[in-house]
């Protein structure tokens, strides 16, 4: 009988007069037969023992997903003709520049929110028209040459709005009839990158048809004078951060407050409560304006906020003589500007008598983002709510960490298979995507969902795991010159690995070779 020590359930299983060979710990232990086992039954096995460990197991499913940019739009064809040139994808778009030509006519890009729906003439207004002047004041058409004030910058379509355009459509070499049709331009957040070209030079197309996709790399904004007077511009390229003076008008300093919240009223005692007055405290504390260290960030203006803002005003006054020392933020003394925006092209005009409308910088902010578009079964929608964080597999095996941003709340079924699930799309941001993917513009990739999870466990690999006579299972345990069979109850299988009850962590257990 060989020295293998076993279980009554293994009893039937061992072989008599086997030689065998344990690597434990990278030693190699040889086990004999003893001494009155027939020599020629003899065999030799090379066995291999690894320790149990203990760490989490995790058993995963995979979803397919598809990376893409953040920001993707489609441009639309505005008018009918054919196609006279087209830009070749991975071309960066930014305004005024032309996306491409329907009969020889360029279509040109304008930054803004809204398209344009409608055919523009003098004595229309509303947002459209806002949007043309902003561009158009943008691209040097505010101001005549001579220095005389051209249009104001406040969605109105005057007399001097349609002298304006007839000098941009002159620069074109389109005919000057002083009206833009939405066939015009391409309306865009900011400049953009060319994804998928649909259309080759010769193409006819139908108004609506699908020129391009734009992966939109920046929103940008304009900042316009509000106001006539001399303006120094004091802002540089770079994040604008609060309190940060941008410019100044008949020597009085204009201070950026960066928030999401609206600031549109005078703040001083008795006004009411609100979040506005919080985000004034903020920017104070965090200028070292709380001298008496009483200043309480709240939503109440007291006599504390008034101190901090005199004790502000006061630091400005070094600079800007004309500066007032009154412990109460006036309108005229800030511009909110979004977290995250950094400024872009800077208009000089300082000390030029400006008129209102008058760009004075852009700005914008990155959206140069990717996410990844995935869908989930109805039912299963926990497994994806919004702020869940869940890794994304890359092709080349690297995995990133991102976060469901939205889950939607409307499903769909696929129409190829009306008879499967319904389904939610889900977008996942990510911050980071690796080297290999950076000049993708798309790419399939997987989403790891947590099906179960393992905290802590005494884990070994899935091949020590034996089924035993009895309908059970058990490991083979390594001790010293001998093995035995200690039974075991299996939990979760991931990875290779098996949880295991039944042995502690740091056992050899044995494992084929």
């Amino acid at each position: 009988m060989s020295n293998l020590q076993s279980s009554p359930a293994w009893g039937k299983l061992l072989t008599v007069g086997l030689v065998t060979t344990v690597l434990v710990a990278g030693a190699i232990v040889t086990l004999r037969s003893s001494p009155d086992a027939d020599e020629t039954t003899e065999a030799q096995v090379t066995l291999r023992a690894v320790e149990a460990e203990q760490r989490d197991l995790i058993e995963f499913t995979n979803i397919d997903g598809t990376l893409q940019f953040a920001n993707v739009t489609t441009v639309e064809a505005g008018t009918e003709g054919i196609i006279t040139d087209v830009l070749d994808e991975g071309q960066i778009l930014a305004r005024g520049d032309t996306a491409y030509e329907v009969n020889e006519i360029p279509v040109v890009v304008f930054y803004g929110e809204v398209p344009f729906f409608r055919i523009m003439s003098e004595g229309v207004s509303g947002n459209d028209v806002l949007i043309l002047e902003e561009n158009l004041a943008s691209r040097g058409y505010h101001t005549f040459e001579d220095g005389d004030t051209g249009f104001t910058v406040d969605g109105t379509f005057d007399a001097q709005t349609t002298e304006a355009v007839n000098r941009w459509q002159e620069d074109l070499g389109v005919p000057e009839t002083g009206t833009v049709s939405p066939g015009d331009v391409v309306i865009v957040s900011g400049p953009v990158e060319t994804n998928d070209v649909m259309v080759d030079i010769g193409s006819r197309v139908q108004t609506g048809s699908m020129i391009m996709t734009v992966n939109v790399t920046s929103m940008v904004g304009g900042f316009y004078s509000a106001h006539t007077g001399a303006i120094d511009l004091e802002v540089r390229s770079g994040e604008i951060d609060s309190g940060q003076v941008l410019y100044s008008v008949d020597d009085l300093p204009v201070t950026a407050i960066v928030t999401q919240v609206e600031l549109g009223r005078e703040l001083s005692l008795g006004v009411e409560d609100g979040e506005d007055i919080e985000v004034l405290e903020q920017m104070l504390v965090e200028l070292g304006f709380d001298v008496d260290g009483g200043l309480e960030v709240d939503e109440v203006f007291d006599e504390h906020t008034s101190q901090a803002i005199e004790d502000w005003e006061e630091s400005l006054q070094d600079e800007w003589d004309d500066q007032v020392i009154d412990g109460v933020l006036s309108l005229d003394q800030f511009v909110t500007v979004d977290e995250g925006v950094t400024v872009g092209a800077i208009t000089s005009h300082d000390g030029d008598q400006l008129a209102t409308g008058t760009e004075l910088f852009t700005f914008g902010s990155d959206t140069n983002s990717r996410i990844v578009s995935t869908a989930i079964d109805v039912a299963d929608q926990a497994m994806l709510a919004e702020g869940t964080e869940v890794d994304v597999e890359f092709p080349d095996g690297e995995v990133v960490t991102g976060t469901v941003t939205d889950l939607a709340r409307s499903s769909t079924i696929d129409p190829l298979d009306p008879t499967a699930a319904p389904q939610l799309a889900v977008e996942i941001s990510l911050g980071s995507v690796p080297e290999s993917a950076a000049e993708l513009n798309e790419l399939d990739v997987e989403v790891r969902l947590v099906d179960d999870l393992a905290t802590g466990a005494t884990v070994v690999p899935a091949s020590a795991l034996v089924a035993t006579a009895d309908g059970g299972f058990a490991v083979e345990v390594a001790n010293g010159n001998s093995t035995s069979f200690i039974a075991v109850d299996p939990g979760l299988f991931a990875d290779g690995f098996v949880e295991v009850d039944g042995i502690e962590p740091g056992t050899a257990v044995v494992v084929p070779s």
